[in-house]
């Protein structure tokens, strides 16, 4: 399957081969390969970074024929990374955790680096907010506002939280109409039904956003 095709939560603080010729070139200066040797894959480890999405770490390049797999390390001088997107087209195959042990400290040092809070982290595995989710930046949901004089307003919104069936969120577009709410704003939306389908809709408090 190609990393578009597969949900975040399979990849997800899992090691990953990426088959992609032409993306495993752009990290051939930092392989420590023998000459002639040329990688035609890589292997990663996904992650969220808050701020940039669901990311893949770089763990070394790949050779790969048939059932064999040739890995080669990777020089940590330079960042080694690439976004989902930028990975859209490359082939996935989640790996066994047999490779995890070789790699325990690098994965550790990711996971203490771009740890989420629990609170955030709940909201990852929450499967109902999957179909509003951005499929580059799984904590990003699609939120209806409505106003009662006008049609309703598409906004993105970060999840922070949940509790029980009310999630919190940050506010990440400026809303063109008067919600009573701003970018930078935390809020409250659950999913409601609308019509015959499920929406995640804004649920206004009196007692939030006193800048409104």
């Amino acid at each position: 399957m190609k990393v578009e095709e597969i949900f975040f939560r399979e990849m997800y603080h899992q090691i990953c081969l990426l088959t992609d010729a032409a993306l495993a070139q752009k990290f051939y200066d930092m392989l420590e390969m023998p000459p002639g040797e040329k990688p035609d894959g890589l292997l990663a480890y996904g992650y969220i970074d808050k701020d940039a999405g669901f990311t893949f770490s770089i763990l070394g390049g790949a050779q790969t024929s048939g059932s064999r797999l040739k890995i080669f390390p990777i020089n940590y001088k330079k960042a080694a990374f690439v976004r989902r997107n930028g990975a859209a087209q490359s082939d996935v195959k989640i790996l066994s955790d047999d490779y995890a042990l070789a790699f325990r400290d690098r994965m550790e040092m990711i996971n203490d680096t771009f740890a989420a809070d629990e609170a955030k982290e709940q909201t990852r595995f929450i499967k109902n907010l999957d179909a509003f989710r951005h499929p580059n930046f799984p904590d990003d949901v699609a939120v209806y506002f409505f106003h009662a004089e006008d049609k309703p307003e598409l906004l993105w919104v970060r999840c922070l939280s949940v509790d029980e069936n009310i999630l919190t969120g940050e506010l990440l577009n400026e809303p063109t109409k008067n919600f009573g709410c701003h970018a930078g704003d935390k809020i409250k939306f659950g999913v409601a039904k609308f019509g015959e389908q499920n929406i995640l809709l804004y649920l206004p408090s009196s007692e939030e956003n006193p800048r409104a």
